[in-house]
């Protein structure tokens, strides 16, 4: 499973120019004016299930990709406008995370950690840390925390983790309620080899009330979601051999030992795999790998859909590696004891393979990933492949997917596209217009990470740096918010660190990435004292001007209430889920609303005028809540 990612071609063209130019200092960026809100509109019934009571809503980041499903979409507004405000923990090195809670704290497990920790909570206004839970030393860590809600304890949650021998269920106070074994035993590794120990994140079963976690190796792990007890009557691997890889895509030897060093220097290593960014670069790069990023699993059937390797025959040639990806769907059974058998019950292989976590669209009647060649591709359930779409480039990581209009968005090594599910074929609709930074001198700007659906816009972390062919070197890093509707770049504030996990937005509208520079590592290998200083840790974007993000959301509200006053009697389904995002962003409303009065942007007799209508909507009321938004939104929108 080879993925052509940034390692390409000959460095010495970019070296100079960008030398010289990096000697002056990128400019600084693009100042945004405050932007109309913007035309996009819903123009069909969404995509829904019913609300279940441990998976609860996508109000907010509750795993890597936002939901089990890895929509990456949530509920709420991002704040047009955001500033830097704290960044913490960083001597750490966090490859996914953070998930956040309904209150808006923070959960995270650092990779390899030179202090031994697995678990850390944050406060979300401050970034201190609540609390930390021990593990051993240098242990593999990682994995992005579960946030599911309680049933038993109604507007109470539960974090789980999934490592690889280790598994725990905490309260977000950090009280333990378990802490097991999950019966699986990492191998015993000797300085500079190779480990596949890595548990991308825990995920939900709701037909059994399991959590299941997959590591590197293809190892599954069920536990009961109560109690934490193994709930496989007998062992289970996904399919596949470790990835072939291709030498290509290597930044070469010298280059690779001395991004290595500057890691080491940063947050130490992990001695059994000889280096962060070799080792991260294998994963990216799908050498010697089998799994390669996190899986979903389907609420409505309970399918899991896992993007691996395919077997070892299955390239023609038997040698122990595999050169080409599959899509796997596993169901899971009771066996009749109480517990359950897993199975791989479909298949789709892939030429070249695919690196990306399967994204399945909110109703479960679709999973999207990419291939190798810069193709989107959409299955049914079943998958039978429905169509194909190219984006022209080598897509990274995962498909965005969308519960309106039928939105998808791919990302490549420096580029964000929006494409469109017709039913039978998929239709690439923008690329986004990115023009934070001028261009020039072989100077470009470029999207660093997954782009993450919200109420009023496309949230993205952006960037400027140089390129050769396929290679990426951001200089600069920083966070903004794209229209939906056309692509272009809404907003942009300057950041301090990249990242490899996704663009993950808090309740209150800001940005908190989890810092794990691996191309700014390069850059720092190239180009020594003029790249600022990598660091660790979470860093929170807060929202500024708070009365244009109130302004967003009660817009968004208007426009959710109106299409689910459309659909009352069609779609019953897709008007409950308006309705539901309604009252989210009303909720998140009221909020801004006490930040906009203390940030002094509007005043007590502003906030007097405004009646929220944040009580509970329903069909019988509302074309009232519709109507009363609907003035709201002119209101603050003059």
């Amino acid at each position: 499973m080879k993925k052509k990612l940034f390692f390409t071609g000959s460095l010495v063209a970019v070296l100079g120019a960008g030398g010289f130019y990096l000697s002056g200092h990128l400019k600084t960026p693009k100042t945004y004016d405050i932007a109309d809100v913007s035309q996009w509109r819903p123009d069909s019934p969404r995509h829904a299930l019913p609300v279940h009571p441990v998976l609860g809503i996508n109000d907010t980041f509750r795993s890597l990709h936002g939901s089990t499903r890895n929509s990456d979409e949530v509920l709420t507004a991002t704040a047009p406008k955001v500033e830097l405000d704290w960044v913490a923990e960083e001597h750490l090195f966090i490859a996914e995370g953070p998930s956040i809670d309904r209150e808006g704290n923070l959960y995270f497990s650092p990779i390899a950690p030179s202090e031994s920790v697995v678990l850390v909570s944050l406060d979300k206004d401050t970034g201190e840390r609540r609390w930390a839970i021990p593990g051993k030393p240098m242990s593999a860590g990682g994995g992005t925390p579960l946030v599911l809600d309680d049933p038993d304890n109604p507007g109470e949650q539960i974090i789980y983790l999934t490592l690889y021998e280790r598994a725990l269920a905490v309260k977000p106070d950090g009280t333990i309620l378990w802490d097991v074994e999950t019966g699986i035993r990492e191998p015993v590794v000797k300085s500079g080899d190779k480990r596949s120990a890595h548990n991308f994140g825990a995920n939900y079963h709701p037909q059994s009330d399991t959590i299941v976690g997959i590591v590197e190796e293809g190892k599954v792990v069920v536990l009961d979601r109560k109690t934490g007890a193994p709930m496989l009557s007998e062992p289970f691997v996904i399919p596949g051999a470790p990835a072939k890889g291709d030498d290509s895509t290597r930044p070469g030897e010298w280059l690779t030992e001395r991004t290595d060093e500057k890691l080491k220097e940063v947050f130490g290593e992990d001695p059994a795999v000889g280096g962060r960014f070799s080792r991260v670069l294998d994963i990216l790069g799908g050498r010697n790998v089998k799994i390669a990023n996190y899986f979903s699993i389907n609420p409505e059937s309970g399918r899991m859909m896992v993007a691996a390797t395919s077997p070892d025959e299955k390239d023609g040639t038997v040698d122990g590696a595999s050169e080409n990806g599959a899509l796997y769907g596993i169901d899971m059974q009771p066996d009749g004891s109480g517990k359950y058998r897993l199975s791989v019950t479909k298949s789709a292989f892939f030429k070249g393979g695919t690196g990306s976590t399967p994204a399945i669209r909110a109703d479960g009647k679709r999973v999207y990933v990419s291939d190798d060649n810069g193709n989107v591709i959409a299955f049914d359930m079943e998958l039978n492949q429905l169509w194909q779409q190219s984006v022209g480039e080598q897509i990274l990581a995962s498909i965005t997917v969308a519960s309106e209009n039928n939105e998808l968005y791919a990302i490549t090594a420096g580029a964000l596209f929006k494409l469109k599910d017709n039913g039978d074929s998929g239709e690439l609709v923008w690329a986004a217009d990115l023009d934070m930074f001028p261009e020039k001198v072989g100077h470009k700007n470029m999207n660093l990470l997954t782009a993450s659906v919200t109420a009023n816009g496309i949230a993205v972390v952006l960037g400027g740096g140089f390129e050769k062919g396929a290679f990426r070197m951001p200089i600069s890093i920083g966070v903004g918010l794209l229209d939906r509707e056309t692509g272009k770049v809404i907003s942009y504030a300057p950041g301090i660190e990249e990242s490899v996990s996704t663009t993950t937005v808090g309740p209150d509208g800001g940005y908190y990435l989890a810092h794990s520079p691996i191309r700014r590592a390069v850059s720092s290998a190239l180009f020594g004292p003029l790249i600022d200083p990598m660091t660790g840790g979470i860093s929170r974007y807060k929202p500024i001007q708070n009365d244009v993000l109130l302004r967003d959301t009660v817009c968004a509200a208007s426009i959710r209430l109106e299409n689910a006053s459309q659909y009352i009697d069609s779609h019953p389904l897709s008007s409950d889920a308006d309705v539901i995002q309604a009252e989210v962003l009303l909720r998140q409303a009221d909020l801004v609303l006490e930040n906009a009065l203390i940030e002094g942007v509007m005043n007590e007799k502003e906030r007097d005028a405004l009646k929220l209508p944040i009580n509970s909507i329903d069909t019988k009321n509302v074309h009232f809540a519709m109507n009363q938004t609907k003035s709201l939104c002119d209101q603050l929108k003059g």
